[in-house]
């Protein structure tokens, strides 16, 4: 993490904002690997249709680097929110606050060494503070799904499916109740201790959003306590019954040790939850439901095998593996656990017996899951064989 002191700017300048773009690209495109449509690779920036309308925020440094960004759109001057906002559920919101009340934010990011200290605070904190003056009681943003968490710290909440996105993949939509103030006080937000927060009227944002999306809330171990989380995940994790539960061989204290950093999402059938050739490290382990793992090349698709309760998938980047191997669909509604690299991080940190066992088991799945192709193999070869 750089020390190095960074102030908050709106950004105007033409020349500035294409600081901004090439900072997406740089993101984007070469950290990440992904393929957004709108990426310009001659120019190298990312620049989309909500640019020209919106409010760029960046994080400066005294030698004028631009090391992180974010962007706020209002709705109200959005110039084809139908078109431009298509996948995003505005008429939940709509249907309870003004146009002028609603705004989006996205492109969040920061370089890599500007990463996991008080700046991302910092400019939250700003862009919060100018959306109230704003009259803004609404924020819309989506996220992967292993930042959900991050975003609930904050005071987000799950309030619709699940959404994918081309060159980008699975989302999860999320929504600020700006000056909800017993909720930001319930997810320990550090917004709350914002002036615009704290002199507002407590019970201002609390009406309109309750009952809002109460089928996709999830779970996140900051807003339950230990015992309830703890309910949602272990019939799935820890049943003797399972063939390879993750957590076999587990204590009860070592398992609760391990979820302190859990979240729980609702998928809905349909949902590709992991897209083949994209760069993330999250594992998921099902709590329910079932899902179908293809491979798809040109116009062959290939059913690789059924998920079920209990069975993870995404080990191989959580391992290390750079890109994802196979789609994952849910083949019907599904709650999954999410397991992120900074949970394996910590827990190695933290707790290493626990985290050795976790290893083990996710070896035994990739062992099991080896000799399950190797058979498929044999069998097809056999086959042509017989063909012959």
């Amino acid at each position: 993490m750089s020390t190095e002191t960074v102030e908050v700017v709106l950004v105007e300048d033409q020349a500035e904002r294409e600081k901004i773009f090439a900072l997406r690209y740089e993101i984007y495109v070469k950290e990440m690997g992904k393929s957004p449509p709108e990426a310009d690779h001659q120019k190298g920036w990312i620049r989309d249709d909500l640019d020209p309308t919106a409010r760029l925020y960046g994080l400066k440094t005294a030698s004028g680097e631009i090391v992180g960004t974010l962007r706020l759109n209002l709705l109200k001057e959005v110039n084809d929110p139908e078109g431009q906002l298509s996948h995003l559920p505005l008429d939940k919101l709509l249907s309870r606050l003004e146009v002028e009340q609603i705004s989006i934010t996205s492109r969040l990011m920061l370089k890599p060494s500007w990463r996991g200290g008080s700046v991302l605070g910092l400019l939250l904190n700003h862009c919060y503070g100018d959306a109230v003056a704003l009259g803004i009681r609404a924020d819309i943003c989506h996220s992967k799904p292993s930042l959900v968490e991050l975003y609930e710290q904050m005071g987000y909440r799950r309030f619709c499916p699940g959404i994918n996105l081309e060159g980008i993949g699975y989302q999860v939509p999320m929504v600020l109740a700006l000056l909800d103030r017993e909720h930001l006080k319930r997810s320990r937000s550090p917004l709350l201790r914002h002036p615009a927060c704290k002199n507002s009227d407590p019970n201002v944002d609390s009406s309109w959003i309750e009952g809002l999306g109460e089928d996709y809330r999830g779970l996140n171990h900051r807003l339950v306590d230990s015992d309830q989380f703890w309910a949602e995940v272990e019939t799935a994790l820890c049943s003797p019954e399972m063939e390879l539960p993750l957590f076999r061989d587990f204590s009860e204290e070592q398992s609760r040790a391990l979820l302190k950093t859990g979240t729980v999402l609702h998928c809905e059938a349909g949902d590709t939850v992991i897209h083949r050739g994209e760069p993330q490290q999250d594992l998921y382990v099902i709590l329910d439901g079932v899902a179908e793992v293809w491979r798809i090349d040109a116009d062959q698709r290939l059913c690789l095998a059924l998920l079920k309760r209990g069975d993870v998938f995404g080990e191989m980047g959580f391992l290390g593996r750079p890109r994802r191997s196979a789609d994952v669909i849910a083949a019907t509604p599904m709650r999954i656990l999410i397991l992120t690299q900074t949970f394996l991080h910590r827990s190695i940190q933290h707790q290493p017996a626990a985290s050795a066992l976790l290893l083990r088991n996710l070896s035994m799945v990739l062992a099991e899951r080896l000799s399950q192709t190797t058979d498929r193999l044999w069998q097809l070869n056999h086959v042509q064989s017989e063909i012959e």
